[in-house]
């Protein structure tokens, strides 16, 4: 049997390492830790804040109140955040020729609520001349999404007055509205492979959002609005049945792409 000697280098080389190694932590100073001053806990804890929630119209979604500030200009609130549809302030600013050659024939109307301070799309403050003081305006943003133009739009209000457009990104998707769920679930009861499964059955609706992958890669419905609608027994949450519809063109005979029983889990 032969055994194989190592090389007398490489025995030394772990040692040396280790040496090297204890050496550093030995020699590098430590930074001394921050000294954090601590303060007794308070003998009540502190009340919590209640959070409001606003309903909407059809009972379809809950939305927490903002901080919107009690001001005359809020023209169409009634203490709740949400601004309907039918408020005076979605019906002056449908009636802008800026905001209907952007809206076109067909669209829906999606939320429209109080501006807050960090809003992306419309701001707090209008820009004013070098040296003037800003002055705040309580603006409100309506949004749309609009199928004639495969795009969202989102106009700044003031009160009854229109500010302007918003830059909106391409591809942007605003939450779903009311109206496009419900022209969804229309749609998709009358789908004939599941027409006479779901009569009697509780509809829910999500947003969904299609892929982008490689040219004609793309998963199918990207860029469109596409939601996924669920049937169950009212009250279970075990959805039984689903249908995939494609809001997107008004015309199309095949809005529904895929619809069937849920796959089992």
């Amino acid at each position: 049997m032969k055994f194989r000697v190592r090389s007398l280098p490489n025995i030394l080389i772990l040692p040396v390492l280790m040496i090297g190694l204890t050496a550093c932590s030995i020699f590098v100073p430590k930074e001394p830790e921050t000294a954090v001053p601590k303060q007794a806990l308070p003998a009540q804890p502190p009340m919590v804040a209640k959070l409001d929630l606003v309903q909407s119209s059809t009972g379809a979604r809950l939305t927490p109140k903002g901080d919107m500030a009690a001001s005359p200009a809020r023209v169409g609130l009634s203490g709740a955040d949400e601004i309907q549809a039918n408020s005076p302030i979605v019906q002056a600013a449908e009636r802008h020729p800026d905001v209907q050659a952007q809206l076109g024939k067909r669209y829906f109307f999606i939320n429209a609520q109080p501006v807050r301070s960090n809003d992306r799309f419309c701001p707090s403050a209008l820009p004013v001349a070098s040296g003037q003081p800003a002055t705040r305006l309580p603006l409100s943003r309506l949004t749309y999404y609009s199928y004639s133009r495969t795009a969202a739009v989102i106009v700044c209000m003031q009160a009854l007055e229109f500010v302007n457009l918003a830059a909106v990104p391409k591809g942007y998707q605003p939450p779903e509205s009311d109206s496009e769920e419900a022209d969804a679930i229309r749609v998709a009861r009358l789908d004939a492979r599941i027409q006479d499964k779901v009569k009697n059955l509780e509809a829910h609706v999500i947003l969904t959002d299609p892929e982008w992958r490689l040219w004609w890669w793309n998963r199918e419905g990207y860029g469109h609005r596409v939601f996924h609608v669920t049937f169950s027994q009212p009250g279970s949450g075990d959805p039984q049945y689903y249908a995939v519809v494609d809001l997107s063109e008004e015309l199309d005979p095949d809005k529904v792409r895929q619809a069937g029983a849920e796959p089992s889990r």
